[in-house]
């Protein structure tokens, strides 16, 4: 049997296979059959019908499985029905053309946006079914059963955390720490902003205060102010009053009324009313056109998609529950495993043959499919630019030249003060340089000198893909040389050559070998800037839960990327981190055991091991989350990192 899976992010599975659905179905088929995923990350049903019929629709599938709906009733800019003549328009007017280096500009993510929301979702639900209807006509030609997955939201999750002034609304139940980031140019943001700071710090008569300050006013910033003052009265008993005002607050329209009846649905479930929570929690997702949930509307066109010849649909309603769900949209890994065995329990036996070509394979077509022809990864996401390698070395040779002249050399004595950029190019080549030198790896401008970029993929929009290449080679040189068994299989586990190569998109040229440090005072550095991180960075030892989830919008992309999946329990601690500081590790243990350096060694493998704890107690705590959504029940959380943190000081 082919099985072709079109999908968004739910679907959707970076580089090696991961815990998604269809990479668990063809393990439970026992791997017999060919199962592709084309999913992409954003997708709508317009990007999907595009796709099927440009690309996928007359490769003899058996089976199509489409899992479509978060992204259609949210804000993107694929919008509306898919038409064959308008694509037709686009093949014939597209003219190749190379693009060149542009400046990666670097946002103030934390300055209060003015502007007014913008309404418009994606597509209506009439033009979804269309685009359903396209896939499925198509396929028919084809001679493809579709499988239809109909999707649910997670009700639990607040609203409009990917708006744009998400971070400054307060949210019942979700305790982040965020002031200290804010900036506004008008007098009522700076007002809020102290506001919300006062709020933070404890300060409740102060901040309620400023708050019924700006309540009265018109705008965004009073809107939030009403909301955040009615979770600090229902904080402090004043819980008549915050109902009130979240009750008039989420009859208006956008993000302000969403996370109004959200937070009205948590106040109203802990007194106990569940049917009127209820209600509001739908009401959160329906007016939310921030997050990527799938709507009603949506959900019954996908209902009269089954009275349709040659379509089956699987409801997720009658699988999963709120407590199957990572965040928003995305399913736990455990409920990847539910959709995946109530998928093969609808497909028809072989006998056991086994197809020749049998196999799992994900596909990466790009988010801008609906638009471009030939598109890819690397051009959507400006990955890659057309420069030649010599032209890179010489503009981060001079950069380096002149950061050398600022000083300081060694980056343990602070941050390098980087020189102002003289071309767009050395713009994105000061841009690498200032995320690598926050790697351990990199201890130095004389490293940054040793391991110069030359890539046009190591200095676009993904920065970190310039390590990639350094550690990938050194994995390489872990797997080659590795005598002592219990060193060999903890770099086994830690750096993975593989890996680092499956995360540049672009892909690593097979030439692209770096000339690695072996050195043992190099490696000795390593593990002193892995301590001194560890010193430092607080956020590791910390519960972050209601951190990450008030600013996923800033981070979510860029880790999906990193990590393969959205399924996945370290989207809510700082993961990204903590897997660099190990990556520090393994390379000092990997010089230590070319160079028989026994004490490096030892100082090495006992680092990895309390890093290894400190993630599982991360990922022990995570992942109990979809089931409470009470961070403030989590003491024995904050009492082990505090633990683990007291043994990092005493080593």
């Amino acid at each position: 049997m082919r099985i072709l899976v079109l999908g968004d992010s739910c679907s959707a599975g970076i580089g090696a296979p991961q815990a998604v659905y269809p990479s668990v179905l063809h393990t439970l088929l026992d791997g017999a059959h060919r199962i592709e995923n084309h999913a992409v990350p954003g997708f709508t049903s317009a990007d999907a019908a595009r796709y099927f019929r440009r690309r996928a629709s007359r490769r003899g599938w058996d089976l199509v499985i489409v899992y479509l709906g978060n992204s259609d009733g949210a804000q993107s800019r694929y919008k509306g029905v898919y038409h064959a003549w308008r694509d037709r328009d686009r093949l014939r007017s597209r003219a190749a053309s190379n693009r060149p280096v542009v400046r990666i500009r670097r946002k103030d993510t934390g300055e209060f946006d003015e502007r007014d929301e913008r309404r418009t979702v994606a597509t209506t639900p009439r033009d979804f079914r269309r685009n359903l209807e396209s896939i499925v006509r198509e396929a028919d030609r084809s001679g493809s059963r579709v499988l239809l997955i109909n999707p649910i939201a997670n009700t639990r999750f607040p609203a409009a955390m990917m708006g744009p002034r998400a971070p400054y609304y307060k949210i019942v139940g979700l305790p982040a720490r965020l002031a200290d980031a804010f900036t506004g140019r008008t007098a009522p943001a700076r007002t809020l902003i102290d506001a919300v700071r006062r709020h933070e710090e404890g300060d409740a008569e102060k901040a309620a205060a400023l708050y019924r300050q700006l309540a009265d006013g018109q705008g965004h910033a009073p809107a939030i102010a009403r909301n955040n003052l009615a979770v600090l009265l229902h904080q402090h008993d004043g819980a008549e009053e915050a109902v009130e005002l979240l009750k008039e607050l989420a009859e208006t329209e956008g993000a302000s009324g969403a996370v109004a009846a959200y937070n009205l649905s948590r106040i109203l479930d802990e007194g106990q009313h569940q049917n009127a929570a209820h209600g509001y929690a739908m009401r959160a997702v329906e007016a939310d056109i921030h997050l990527y949930r799938m709507k009603g509307a949506y959900r019954r066109q996908i209902d009269e998609m089954a009275a349709r010849p040659n379509v089956e649909v699987v409801d997720l309603a009658e699988l999963l529950g709120p407590a199957d769900f990572v965040d928003y949209c995305h399913p736990t890994a455990e409920a990847h495993v539910i959709l995946a065995e109530a998928i093969a329990s609808r497909l028809t036996p072989t006998g056991g043959a086994k197809d020749s070509d049998a196999g799992y394979v994900c596909v990466h077509p790009s988010p801008d499919a609906y638009f471009d022809v030939m598109p890819t990864l690397a051009d959507h996401f400006t990955l890659d630019f057309d420069v030649a390698r010599p032209v890179v070395r010489q503009a981060a040779a001079e950069v380096l030249q002149q950061a050398r002249e600022q000083g300081p050399d060694d980056f343990l004595a602070g941050e390098p003060k980087w020189p102002e950029p003289a071309s767009d190019l050395q713009a994105n080549i000061i841009n690498t340089f200032r995320y690598a030198a926050g790697h351990p790896a990199i201890t130095s401008l004389d490293d940054l000198e040793h391991w110069l970029p030359e890539y046009g993929w190591e200095i676009g929009r993904f920065p970190e893909y310039y390590l990639c290449r350094i550690l990938r080679d050194y994995a390489l040189a872990a797997e080659e040389y590795s005598p002592d068994e219990r060193a060999a299989a903890a770099l086994r586990r830690q750096l993975n050559s593989a890996v680092q190569r499956e995360r540049v998109l672009p892909g690593i040229p097979s030439a692209a070998y770096s000339r690695l440090r072996i050195d043992t005072s190099y490696s000795h550095r390593v593990l002193l800037k892995v301590r001194h991180q560890l010193a430092q960075d607080t956020v590791l030892f910390e519960d972050s839960r209601a951190h990450r989830i008030a600013t996923v919008r800033t981070w979510y992309l860029r880790e999906a990327f990193r990590f393969g999946a959205h399924s996945r329990s370290s989207m809510l601690y700082p993961a990204w981190a903590l897997e660099q500081l190990t990556e520090g590790v393994c390379v000092a243990l990997t010089i230590a055991l070319r160079q028989k350096a026994a004490e490096i060694e030892r100082s090495a493998l006992s680092l990895l091991d309390g890093l290894g704890r400190l993630r599982d107690v991360h990922e022990k705590y995570t992942a109990r989350h979809p089931r409470s959504w009470d961070l403030a029940e989590c003491k024995d959380y904050r009492t082990e990192l505090a633990a683990l943190r007291g043994l990092f000081v005493r080593q």
